[in-house]
């Protein structure tokens, strides 16, 4: 008897355990379902809000095309009345002329002093070349006439050395003629070759 109230016992206790078991099972279910349901409704909601702040930024971003449209539409439309109202003012057209043909003849101005200029390089490095060739010219012309006057003193210096070496022969010939003149005066024998004074 005792053993059959420990089976059923036993057994009472094994379906206690079981029921708990599935107890826990269920309520750990319960509680993934509440988790995925939480996860699946937060998913939701940032989808939601994700579409909310897209649909959003779509309406700011044709909203602005709007607004840039109309400011692009003000700006043509002032541009337009400010070129209407410049066509329509004579002085401003005339003062705008007067200051378009300024500025072409100082451009124009401009254009011939830079020519002028050009060309007053031009002549002056043509002057320079002309200038240097002249320079040469006349570099190599007092160097010519150096020359030639180095040529003509050196020349004068040899005549005058011939003429001093002729009036030496000569003087020394007088001499020899004086000395035997004096020596015929004298009475002495003249030497053999010696020259004679056929003048006196």
């Amino acid at each position: 008897m005792t053993e059959l109230s420990s089976v059923a016992a036993a057994d009472r206790f094994r379906a206690f355990q079981d029921n708990l078991r599935l107890r826990d099972q269920e309520r750990a279910q319960v509680q993934r379902t509440q988790v995925q349901n939480f996860d699946d409704q937060l998913r939701q909601r940032e989808l939601i809000e994700s579409d909310v702040r897209l649909a959003e930024r779509r309406v700011q971003g044709r909203r602005d095309i709007i607004e840039g449209e109309r400011a692009l539409q003000d700006q043509l439309r002032d541009q337009q009345r400010t070129l209407d109202r410049i066509a329509n003012d004579e002085s401003f057209v005339r003062r705008r002329d007067n200051i378009e043909t300024e500025l072409n003849s100082s451009r124009d101005a401009r254009e011939l002093d830079e020519n002028l200029l050009l060309r007053q390089i031009d002549s002056d490095r043509n002057n320079a070349n002309e200038l240097r060739t002249l320079d040469q010219r006349n570099e190599d012309l007092r160097q010519a006439l150096l020359d030639r006057e180095a040529r003509l003193v050196e020349r004068r210096i040899q005549d005058r050395n011939a003429s001093i070496q002729q009036e030496i022969a000569l003087q020394r010939s007088v001499d020899r003629i004086r000395a035997e003149n004096r020596s015929a005066a004298t009475g002495a024998e003249r030497p053999r070759g010696g020259i004679v004074d056929v003048s006196g």
